[in-house]
């Protein structure tokens, strides 16, 4: 019970300050605080030597995943705006600490919503792949043991940044962001002293909407990065472009995204896959696959599913066919089970 305990104390010594601030301004009802997050804990098995490149893995294994959202917002009545902070707790396993996963403030308004700290871009929340409709864990982007090969653009993570999105408009919306150091991340001072990209700009452009009961989403982004100090050899630019459609409960998607680091050599990278919903039960087929300059065109097919057992948990399971294509014995199987709690 460490690590819950730990996520438990973080987030209420963050609640007790901001109640201090807030009563000592008099202003006890002008921000609302809600506590939010998730736990996951489950087992790993198969072809781990294979699919971590070293030998000597646990051929079975158990991990956790713990995290603590806490959300604190207001609303100015004179000008309608809306503001607030996001922090994401996460327990870290390997230290026993409790760390920020993510944390910003925020702006928004009719004329759509500022974002500012360690959170990601739009080339990443934006996107449409085949992940997007993924079951279990989230198939080809699912829990890092089997989501073993990057599905669309490069991004700056959540290093430092400021973001723009649009408001929703006939189905559109636009984002974008800056991001000046993609190693800083959560304060520090003097960024850019270990070289890496900078002065990343991300962009992002999504369509919903839906016609005689299908439902169609469309999506493009663009992400580029200078090299800083020599670091790396060479300017980094990516562009991508997906679709989902559904109907009557099945969906299908499909992505291809280009990304241009020359120092490594270019990249195209394909997603598909497609996904049912049964009563309680989700499934999934997600199929990754790119396309290097190098030797190296790895792939990964996994299937995925989700079964709701209580309200508020989930058995979520994924089985993966990988090859990393990296030489030598480089493929074979790898299987995730989890019980999943949502709060």
């Amino acid at each position: 019970m460490k690590l819950s305990r730990q996520a438990l104390l973080g987030t209420t010594a963050l609640l007790g300050a901001g109640a201090v601030m807030i009563a000592a301004a008099g202003e006890a009802s002008a921000i609302d605080v809600k506590v939010g997050g998730y736990g996951f804990s489950g087992a790993i098995f198969g072809d781990t030597d294979e699919a971590a490149g070293v030998t000597g893995t646990q051929g079975l294994y158990f991990r956790n995943e713990f995290e603590v959202h806490v959300k604190a917002s207001g609303r100015d009545d004179a000008t309608g705006m809306e503001y607030g902070a996001v922090i994401e707790l996460q327990d870290d396993n390997a230290t026993g600490n409790t760390n920020t996963d993510e944390e910003w403030v925020f702006v928004r308004g009719g004329w759509g919503e500022i974002q500012l700290g360690d959170n990601d871009g739009p080339a990443d929340d934006m996107k449409i792949t085949a992940a997007n409709i993924a079951a279990g864990t989230g198939g080809i982007d699912g829990w890092d043991e089997v989501a073993l090969i990057g599905i669309f653009l490069d991004n700056s993570g959540d290093a430092t940044k400021i973001v723009y999105y649009s408001p929703v408009v006939g189905g559109f919306q636009l984002g974008v962001s800056y991001t000046p150091d993609s190693d800083h991340v959560a304060g520090g001072t003097f960024p850019n002293t270990a070289g890496g990209l900078g002065n990343w700009i991300e962009a992002g452009a999504t369509f919903t909407g839906s016609f005689g009961g299908v439902d169609l989403k469309l999506g493009a982004g663009f992400s580029t990065a200078d090299d800083q100090d020599g670091a790396i050899g060479d300017d980094y630019t990516g562009y991508g472009f997906g679709a989902q459609v559904g109907f009557a409960g099945v969906k299908v998607a499909a992505s291809w995204a280009h990304n241009d680091l020359d120092v490594s050599g270019d990249s195209n990278r394909w997603t598909a896959g497609a996904a049912a919903t049964l009563g309680p039960v989700d499934l999934s087929v997600t199929y990754v696959k790119q396309d290097n300059d190098g030797p190296s065109d790895p792939n990964n097919l996994v299937f995925s599913g989700s079964v709701g057992l209580f309200p508020g948990m989930a058995l979520q399971a994924d089985v993966a066919l990988f090859d990393r294509d990296a030489g030598g014995n480089d493929d074979g199987m790898l299987g995730v089970a989890r019980l999943a709690v949502s709060f």
